[in-house]
């Protein structure tokens, strides 16, 4: 299951381990281990240790985390192949049901394909922008290649608009620079601009991970671009 390094960190840092149990024992609640009831018991196996299934998983993350952290959760979940419909199932089951499990189960999708574009899509949302399209191929009609998007939104004056997330690794990261130098990683993201706007994009906004932290900014930045906002 993949979630954002910062994240994880900070579920490191709370220093908690969470154990679900099939029976209402006298056990306490100490300082490093909570104890969650469930009234099913399902579990799985993983390298011998017995951890909950991938829908109780994402249930309790979606009741327990903030929405950015649990929208990873679930999108990761989805993306599995959990379907929403177990995962609403258990959590009803469980009453982990609340608000925040309810924007979550609204929101995610299967089509983010790492932490960060969940990351970022719970982001927009939190900002009050409509749900984009995710991974959207366009064609260059010059070149003939054909790219996917990150995130894409069809404004009421028919205009398309983009948003491409930027993680800084692929500048760094020797096997995802693919034996190309930074300069070379830099003149594809432009040639990749340049086919997008052949094939129908009006506007490339490219946002990164930091962006994320300042959702005022994010919000101002995108509203600019002419992502629409999400009817209420």
């Amino acid at each position: 299951m993949w979630v954002d390094y910062r994240t994880v960190r900070a579920a490191l840092r709370q220093r908690t381990v969470l154990v679900v149990c099939n029976t209402r024992g006298n056990y306490a609640d100490s300082r490093h281990i909570h104890r969650l009831w469930s009234a099913s018991g399902e579990y799985c196996v993983v390298g011998g240790v017995r951890v909950t299934t991938p829908a109780r998983t994402a249930a309790v993350c979606t009741n327990s985390m903030q929405f950015m952290a649990a929208m990873e959760v679930m999108c990761c979940a989805l993306r599995n192949g959990t379907s929403s419909t177990e995962i609403i199932a258990c959590a009803t089951r469980e009453g982990l049901m609340n608000a925040n499990a309810q924007n979550v189960f609204r929101f995610a999708t299967p089509f983010a394909e790492n932490g960060g574009e969940a990351r970022a899509l719970a982001a927009m949302i939190l900002c009050g922008f409509a749900p984009p399209a995710q991974q959207v191929e366009f064609v260059d009609p010059q070149t003939g290649k054909r790219y996917r998007v990150d995130f894409l939104w069809r404004t009421r004056d028919g205009r398309i608009v983009v948003v491409e997330l930027d993680e800084l690794v692929k500048y760094r990261d020797p096997q995802m620079m693919d034996s190309r130098t930074l300069g070379g990683v830099i003149d594809d993201e432009r040639e990749r601009s340049e086919g997008l706007k052949r094939a129908g994009v009006d506007v490339i906004v490219r946002i990164r991970m930091d962006n994320l932290h300042d959702l005022e900014g994010l919000k101002q930045r995108l509203a600019r671009a002419g992502v629409p906002l999400r009817r209420r």
